[in-house]
């Protein structure tokens, strides 16, 4: 076998490899990534006289075909590469969604890796087992496109360093802040050894487990002070998450307003920052419940959205018919996003706020 043929083999499983993130360590992924993209660089130098003749000669469809996938293919690896070393703190990062971009650049890069294994193939294999194996291709494509999201949001571990996250500028918003939120955390009795992973508005700092909703809370504090105020339903919601999808169902169908353990003292504040996941495309009963016994006339609420790809759904519109306060424009932060979304919430804040 080649030197060429063994590197490219070695750089197609240090790729796979690199996929697996949610399976190893993060020293192992870091090390495999490292590898990885000195691998791509190697594989440049011996492919050298392929670039001393990029532009030269003509360009037929399949050229032109491949060429561009080589372009787009190493544009997403560089982005791996940067936003790796970003999250690996190997430089001085400015305040970005690295992990975002990380994410995306994988998904983006296996799909020109899977375009471009496939041109090549073009050359070798014809008929019928042209089309089996492109077809084979698009359904890896498509599986990356999906599937890299879902083992990102599902099996993920997110672990927390409070210190770090909540380190920041401030603001000052003026009057009297209320910051109310609802979690799963606080209306369940997780056991202590469950997931907390994104898809089920879960992390943990040091084996104490934080909620998706309370970590913004907290994190909206850091920004603009106030106090926090946690949403606590009389009733105790399944540890499982699939098992409280259903009694969300289940409430929604039937209309029940889930009783609260007790209401804050709205009347002594201006502002109301109300953080509350997206259920079922709209807001958690519980949250209803909140704005329909409170009598919030006079006060400004800025709603912020934690979820899973749903967005603001319908809750809005459901914001709007269960109180008589004024409304801001909200926020939305999609559930892998919260870690790093300091900024976002600063900026929002900012231009809501005037």
């Amino acid at each position: 076998m080649s030197r060429k043929k063994f590197l490219d083999i070695a750089l197609l499983i240090l790729f796979f490899v690199g996929l697996s993130s949610n399976f190893m360590s993060a020293r192992v992924h870091e090390a495999a990534g490292i590898i990885f993209v000195v691998g791509v660089v190697a594989h440049n130098f011996m492919n050298a006289s392929f670039y001393k003749n990029f532009l030269r000669g003509k360009f037929n469809r399949r050229r032109a075909l491949n060429h561009a996938t080589i372009i787009f293919f190493a544009a997403s690896v560089l982005a791996l590469a940067v936003s790796g070393a970003a999250l690996a703190e190997y430089f001085s990062a400015p305040e970005m969604n690295w992990r975002s971009i990380h994410l995306g650049a994988a998904i983006a890069s296996t799909v020109a890796l899977f375009a471009h294994i496939l041109i090549h193939a073009s050359r070798y294999v014809r008929g019928k087992k042209f089309y089996v194996a492109s077809m084979t291709a698009f359904v890896l494509a498509v599986g990356a496109v999906f599937g890299l999201p879902y083992l990102d949001r599902w099996f993920h571990k997110v672990e927390v360093n409070r210190a770090e996250i909540l380190r920041g500028e401030q603001l000052e918003l003026g009057g009297k802040i209320l910051i109310v939120y609802f979690s799963r955390v606080g209306n369940t009795n997780f056991p202590a050894e469950v997931d907390a992973v994104s898809g089920a508005s879960l992390m943990v700092e040091d084996k104490k487990i934080i909620g998706n909703a309370q970590m913004i809370a907290e994190l909206v504090q850091s920004v603009a002070g106030g106090e926090i105020f946690p949403l606590q339903t009389e009733k105790i919601y399944p540890a499982d998450y699939g098992q409280t999808v259903q009694v969300a169902k289940q409430e929604f169908e039937g209309g029940e307003l889930p009783a609260l353990k007790n209401f804050p003292a709205v009347d002594a504040y201006d502002k109301i920052i109300l953080i509350y996941p997206l259920w079922w495309h709209t807001l958690p009963k519980p949250v209803e419940n909140f704005l329909r016994s409170c009598d919030l006339r006079g006060k400004k609420i800025f709603p912020i959205v934690t979820h899973g790809g749903g967005g603001f759904g319908e809750s809005l519109d459901a914001l709007k018919n269960f109180t008589r306060a004024e409304i801001s424009a909200p926020l939305e932060i999609y559930s892998s996003d919260i870690l790093s979304a300091r900024k976002i919430i600063f900026d929002w804040l900012k231009v809501s706020a005037r």
